[in-house]
């Protein structure tokens, strides 16, 4: 019976082969998403080194510089976003996680993302962790039938046990947010969240996650209320992030003994 039902599973793949989600090439070497050529500048992505910390992007905490300016000093993330590419694999992988509903999309983000959070959260974290999805708007789930960062959260749950909140909501209105600057945003999306069933999160650290992250006006907001729904601890996670690292400069200072003449009045 088992070997009927496995046999039954490969018939999409004979009739729908598995092509590569960036560059369409067939996948015969057995990868899921990529092929070899696409993975590897996938993974280049992942490991390039953060420039505060020196630890690959997928491993650091390091907040970007928008979300580092605001008070915040961690966000879990995988790579950092390059709008201006978008023939790179990563930025692919993405559009097709936003546009087509691909559950092989799906379980390829969850286990890269549940790799990060593991590493990001320490034992007392995880005992208290739940997921929240910062929820689309309604025109964006209208007109792509779905909200995938709820349903990337449920693929993430299923692999690392964490449980889902699904009582972040968000009010119709407001406009688009990439169609924005970065002070539009922040005013475009005041007040436009609210917390349903609060009970749950209080006393709980509550991973806050959205794909991606430019101004990040969005996590803000959303981090905001759920902390006064009570929530003990609220950390980012994002897939990618656009924009330079925040990374704190000393101060410059006179330099001492240098003598500083004023002029002789008569």
């Amino acid at each position: 019976m088992g070997r009927l039902l496995s046999a039954v599973k490969r018939i999409p793949g004979l009739i729908y082969p598995a092509k590569c989600v960036s560059c369409g090439e067939l996948l015969s070497d057995g990868g899921e998403v990529f092929c070899r050529t696409c993975y590897d500048s996938y993974e280049n992505a992942k490991q390039e080194e953060c420039s505060r910390c020196h630890k690959e992007r997928c491993r650091c905490t390091c907040p970007s510089f928008s979300l580092g300016k605001a008070g915040l000093r961690r966000l879990i993330k995988l790579f950092r976003y390059q709008p201006a590419e978008s023939d790179l694999p990563e930025n692919r992988i993405l559009y097709n996680l936003k546009q087509r509903h691909l559950k092989n999309v799906f379980d390829f983000f969850a286990r890269e993302l549940s790799e990060s959070i593991d590493a990001a959260l320490g034992e007392h974290e995880k005992a208290t962790a739940i997921l929240a999805p910062c929820p689309r708007s309604a025109g964006a789930k209208r007109k792509n039938g779905y909200d995938h960062t709820f349903l990337l959260c449920r693929a993430i749950s299923k692999v690392t046990g964490i449980p889902v909140f699904s009582g972040l909501k968000r009010k119709r209105g407001g406009k688009m947010q990439k169609r924005l600057s970065g002070d539009e945003r922040r005013r475009n999306i005041v007040n436009r969240f609210f917390i349903k069933n609060g009970d749950e999160l209080t006393g709980k650290t509550v991973i806050l996650f959205d794909d991606v992250t430019t101004s990040g006006a969005t996590l803000l907001e959303c981090r905001r209320v759920v902390k006064v729904a009570g929530a003990s601890r609220v950390i980012p996670c994002v897939i990618a992030y656009s924009g330079r690292d925040f990374v704190l400069r000393p101060q410059k200072s006179r330099k001492k003994g240098k003598k500083y003449l004023r002029p002789i009045r008569f």
